[in-house]
């Protein structure tokens, strides 16, 4: 007697795995320009956590899932980080409602966030600005009236 065997479905692609694939496939990203820093991404799993060590060096880009010494450590919920790196929710907003935690270099976080999606269905990317450009432009003799 022949038994058919059940074939079984490909795992579903994981988007935060992906996410960080394809960060890192370019190998350099503009968007980086003159930045540098070091981010751990931390995702509890009831065992320790996952992680994610994005490395920036003036635009070149590389991600392990192990590293040393980081500006900052970014800890959340993989639902929350799923969402994030699919653009259904923004990185800065969930920092504020407290669904993600950063202990470190708040500036590595900000320039992080240059490389994520915008929300479904937006129209491209906007032109990539680098921190000295943000900081040279503020110029604190000229106030905004109250």
């Amino acid at each position: 007697m022949v038994t058919a065997r059940a074939r079984s479905a490909p795992a579903p692609s994981d988007p935060i795995n992906q996410f960080f694939a394809d960060l890192a496939q370019p190998g350099h990203l503009a968007t980086f320009e003159s930045e540098s820093g070091t981010l751990r991404f931390d995702v509890p799993n009831g065992k320790g956590a996952e992680r994610w060590y994005v490395t920036v060096n003036d635009g070149d880009v590389s991600v392990a899932r192990q590293g040393g010494q980081t500006d900052v450590v970014v800890t959340t919920d993989r639902p929350v980080l799923e969402a994030i790196v699919a653009g259904r929710m923004n990185a800065q907003a969930a920092l504020l409602r407290g669904l993600v935690t950063c202990q470190g270099s708040m500036a590595a976080l900000m320039m992080f966030q240059r490389c994520l999606p915008g929300p479904p269905g937006s129209k491209g990317r906007v032109a990539p600005i680098s921190s000295a450009t943000v900081t040279a432009q503020h110029d604190p003799k000229h106030r905004r009236p109250m």
